[in-house]
């Protein structure tokens, strides 16, 4: 993501229990694709494996690495001609079963990515009243605001890394079905349809084998991986309009008890008389 198209500030919407351990610890939990909200995440519509004309060329390739004795002795076996109608049929078995398989193939897939990647989910919003309903417990959460120019933001491993840095959610009206061999990462990894667009969201995906520490099962049954985050990245906390006096002073304790923490700020987002979040300075803090 370049840095033309990085926001200015990203938010992180989260109940009071979560943004104490955040604070606290300075360590963030990416989660796994299963746990998300959208249980279309990382599972687009597929067609099937391939055109029939490029599942069967796959297979093609496949047989000399998969049985080189068997197509060595077809060829010293048979004609020229007999044998490549009996190669052509091993080819076209081939890709039938690839496809019978198909729908396991993307389980096992998407599996894989469940149990070894995780996702850090923050937004370029912060006055979304379905985000603070949703996310923020109906407004008794807070928020979390990021610097997204921080360089915990772009730890890129290579040029072409996909992963450990920022990227834009992009939506789209209808995910239109498309072969698996076909389908491009940003269409799989990074793409949501139109319903999703009030989250704006931006993300980041990174190996749970990078992880700081595993803190046993969340409510799903789904392994808890924390990251660390330095304090550096974080800007201000946003309380919530229904934010508890108590949980309030239990955020700012943290807070102040750490020296790493002091620059941090904290805002209120209040509801206007026309039902809209506003965000606005804290005036009212609890000491």
């Amino acid at each position: 993501m370049s840095n033309a198209t990085i926001p200015p500030a990203l938010y992180k919407f989260i109940s009071t229990c979560r943004a104490a351990q955040i604070l606290g610890d300075l360590r963030i939990r990416f989660s796994e694709v299963s746990v998300l909200n959208d249980v279309d995440e990382f599972q687009p519509l597929y067609r099937g494996f391939a055109a029939r004309e490029k599942t069967e060329r796959i297979s093609r390739e496949f047989l000399p690495k998969k049985y080189p004795n068997e197509i060595a002795a077809i060829h010293s076996k048979f004609p020229p001609d007999e044998a490549e109608k009996w190669i052509n049929e091993m080819a076209s078995n081939g890709a039938d079963n690839l496809e019978a398989n198909f729908e396991k193939i993307v389980k096992e897939l998407y599996a894989k990515l469940d149990s070894e990647f995780g996702m850090l989910s923050l937004s370029a919003t912060m006055t979304s009243k379905l985000m603070w309903s949703f996310y923020c417990d109906g407004g008794r959460g807070v928020v979390i605001e990021f610097d997204p120019s921080h360089a915990w933001f772009n730890c890129k491993t290579a040029e072409n890394d996909s992963f450990h840095h920022l990227r834009k959610v992009q939506y789209v009206e209808d995910r239109e079905p498309t072969y698996f061999l076909s389908a491009k990462e940003d269409e799989v990894l990074y793409t949501k349809t139109l319903e999703w667009e009030f989250e704006k969201e931006l993300r980041i995906i990174r190996k749970f084998t990078e992880a700081k520490v595993k803190v046993g099962l969340d409510d799903y049954g789904k392994d808890v991986w924390l990251f660390d985050i330095p304090s550096s990245a974080i800007k201000s906390v946003i309380l919530g309009y229904r934010t508890t006096s108590v949980n309030e002073k239990v955020l700012r304790e943290i807070v102040s008890a750490n020296a790493n923490l002091k620059h941090i700020v904290f805002r209120r987002a209040v509801r206007n008389v026309d039902g809209k979040i506003e965000i606005v300075p804290d005036t009212t803090g609890i000491v």
